[in-house]
């Protein structure tokens, strides 16, 4: 019975974890406008675009200089989401 418990636990993060890039891109578009903010822009970029940049702190690749800050990723952590204020 606990395999199948932990079967399903780890079922339910494997799907968000699979979302399509739009999916996560709408996401995190529909939380920025309920919390008010606007002129903004979010593109999607593969992670190898972003490698070229210096890694931050945290062993993750930052974004290139002016581009904006990464807000997500997608496609198993192929892609990351920019979010650019205007």
């Amino acid at each position: 019975m606990i395999k199948y418990a932990l079967l399903a636990c780890l079922s339910l993060f494997s799907i968000q974890a699979m979302a399509s890039c739009e999916d996560a891109k709408a996401q995190i578009d529909a939380k920025l406008q309920a919390k008010g903010v606007t002129s903004y822009s979010l593109e999607i970029v593969a992670v190898d675009n972003a490698k070229n940049a210096p890694a931050a702190a945290s062993g993750v690749a930052a974004p290139q200089a002016g581009s904006g800050k990464i807000v997500g990723n997608c496609d198993n952590g192929a892609k990351q989401i920019i979010y650019t204020r205007n």
